[in-house]
Order: C-alpha cells, then structure tokens, then sequence
C-alpha cells in the first residue's frame, strides 16, 4: 500500500526543469549527480531533460543532465530555465569513466 509520504520520497526535482520526476521516468547526471526527466523507453511519453549515449572508451551507458551537456559544449542556460533546485545527489559514487581510468 502506497502513501503520500512514500510517493513524496520517490519524487524529486528535475535539477533542469524544476517539475517532480519519478523513479519510472528519470535518471542520474553522470556529471553532477543530480536526477533529470528521461525516457527510459522509446514507446515512452513525457519530457527527455538530458540524454544517454554508449561511451566507448568505457564501453557503458553515460547519462548527463541538458545543463551539463550544455556546459560541456559551452553553450549559456536559457534564460528562462529555473534556477537549479537543490535536488538530492542520486549517488556518491564514481562513473563508469573514472574506474576505468582508475584501473590502467
């Protein structure tokens, strides 16, 4: 049985759009940790905040937020995006990318 105090935890901020996104539709910046709108299927409906591709060099997923991947191409935020919200980091883990490097 489900209660508000449940469904409240599992929800947290998109950290680029600032609307609730739910475990069944969200993700992790590999970058800054936070949680971000993404389709997790391709017959899934809903907003894509930020993007996944396959590394190479790593040969694993990478997930990254629309802010990151903007930072990273050096392109400003839109002015009309929200201010960051303070989102709980999804892990203090290390990427894919850095144990690989780590491990050469």
């Amino acid at each position: 049985m489900s209660t508000d105090a449940s469904v409240a935890e599992d929800t947290w901020p998109c950290s680029v759009c600032g609307e609730p996104a739910t475990p069944d539709a969200r993700s992790d910046c590999y970058r800054c940790g936070e949680y971000f709108h993404l389709r997790l299927t391709t017959t899934a409906t809903g907003r894509d905040c930020g993007d996944v591709w396959i590394d190479d060099e790593v040969m694993a997923l990478q997930f990254a937020c629309r802010t990151c991947l903007d930072e990273q191409m050096g392109e400003p935020p839109p002015d009309d995006q929200p201010e960051r919200p303070k989102a709980r980091k999804a892990s203090g883990g290390e990427s894919a990318r850095d144990l690989a490097r780590r491990r050469r």
